[in-house]
């Protein structure tokens, strides 16, 4: 996969009155790598997964990339579970599992919804809070205000027609006065209008900013690939009990494992377990 095809680019910024933060995100690139990686999928359950793969990769500019960040959304509605996985090295991967397709949204309750962060030192958070109505964006607004009792604004959007796709996070701080406040609502509400191919990363820090400029606080470069090796899925093999490794070579000949992220498919025999194993 050329990486050059699928990189993104979250910008994160503050407003030179320093009464908003935000991070915006062109993820058009993104949406490609979806659909090659997952031809199965639909423009529209390719929608789906974009959106919320836009929405990891916000929530981690919160934290400057310093953190592996993973939402899961497990749902009602036609999505049974989207899965969006980001490192801090800029590498950003999805999954979506199809639910039922007489739903009408793609994301509805009841259900949850999984933040699980890894810090530098590998310590892990995972929180969980039950689906409220609505798609991604509300679920992740109100994980934000319940969990981290921030209040933020995030707006995402994805053409299964034309894969434009993108977010935004807007973040005003506590000292934000409420005529700046009133303004910025105008702003995200005005959004509407702007087509989705002229909402540049850039574009959106100078429309939520509305003439004030902004200074740039940090830019990261997002790639939509996958992590896995079969190194890697036979090391999570040889941790198997011996009861499970008989109960996968039932049959003779080799197991064929599919990593859900990518695809790819490794062949894997009973010897294969063997090595290394000391």
């Amino acid at each position: 996969m050329n990486d050059a095809i699928h990189q993104s680019r979250v910008l994160k910024a503050l407003t030179k009155d320093r009464h908003i933060r935000l991070s915006s995100l062109d993820a058009s690139p993104l949406w490609d790598g979806v659909r090659r990686g997952h031809p199965h999928l639909d423009p529209d359950a390719c929608a789906c997964l974009t959106e919320l793969l836009s929405a990891t990769a916000l929530l981690q500019g919160r934290t400057v990339f310093a953190e592996r960040l993973q939402l899961l959304v497990k749902g009602s509605g036609r999505a049974k579970a989207v899965v969006a996985d980001s490192w801090p090295d800029g590498t950003i991967r999805g999954v979506l599992d199809l639910g039922d397709p007489g739903a009408q949204d793609w994301i509805a309750a009841p259900g949850l919804l999984q933040v699980m962060r890894s810090n530098v030192a590998g310590q892990p958070y995972i929180g969980n809070l039950e689906l409220v109505e609505g798609g991604i964006q509300v679920q992740v607004e109100h994980y934000l205000q319940s969990s981290e009792q921030i209040q933020a604004s995030l707006t995402l959007w994805c053409d299964p027609g034309t894969g434009e796709a993108g977010g935004l996070l807007v973040e005003p701080l506590p000292d934000c006065p409420p005529a700046r406040l009133a303004r910025l609502v105008q702003a995200i509400e005005g959004l509407e209008v702007v087509p989705y191919w002229e909402r540049t990363a850039e574009f959106l820090a100078a429309w939520v900013a509305q003439g004030e400029g902004t200074d740039d606080l940090v830019a990261t470069d997002l790639y939509y690939r996958c992590r896995c090796t079969r190194e890697a899925l036979l090391e999570t093999l040889r941790r198997f009990s011996e009861a499970q490794k008989a109960d996968l070579f039932q049959d003779e000949g080799p197991l064929e494992v599919r990593c859900d992220y990518c695809g790819t498919r490794y062949p894997i025999s009973r010897a294969d377990l063997l090595t290394g194993e000391a």
